[in-house]
């Protein structure tokens, strides 16, 4: 019975296949964060919001999940992994940093510099942190391996976790 399950698993598909899911732009991102709307319009300059993050595709299937990660201009993310889960970061638009975790203690962190069109890989338990050092929004995608997205946000380089610690929902 149990080498049946693998055989039924790759089966089962094919006999009741699942259905398309679209999320509309409209429904993750804040009417003022849309690329189409004037810089002045914009939220996070009057609100404080530096640093958006909404899900865009999750609880589909566990082997995958999409959030959208908006940072605004002149600041930066926190220093963060994503436990177990491996990503793949896309630059929707504008341009920033990708700094990842230094090597050893008196090191810099590594900087990955990103503009429109690139993408980055992100190692599961990887130190990362996003920068935003223009004076645009810059938007990304963060595609993860599992069915909601983890983020683990720390202190510092190698520091412990805060309290904003949390899988998305």
């Amino acid at each position: 019975m149990a080498s049946l399950l693998p055989l039924i698993q790759d089966i089962l598909p094919m006999i009741l296949p699942a259905s398309v899911a679209v999320t509309k732009a409209a429904d993750i991102l804040p009417a003022q964060t849309q690329p189409t709307e004037p810089e002045s319009e914009r939220e996070g300059e009057a609100s404080g919001v530096r640093v958006i993050s909404r899900n865009a595709v999750v609880h589909k299937t566990d082997k995958m999940c999409a959030s959208v990660l908006i940072v605004k201009p002149k600041s930066s993310s926190s220093v963060r992994h994503h436990g177990e889960q491996e990503a793949i970061v896309y630059t929707v638009s504008g341009n920033g940093v990708l700094l990842s975790q230094p090597e050893g203690d008196d090191e810099e962190p590594k900087r990955h510099e990103l503009g429109s069109g690139d993408f980055a890989f992100i190692p599961a338990w990887t130190e990362h942190q996003v920068v935003n050092e223009s004076g645009v929004d810059f938007h990304l995608v963060v595609i993860r391996s599992g069915g909601q997205p983890v983020e683990v946000n720390l202190t510092d380089w190698g520091g412990p976790q805060t309290r904003e610690t949390h899988s998305n929902q």
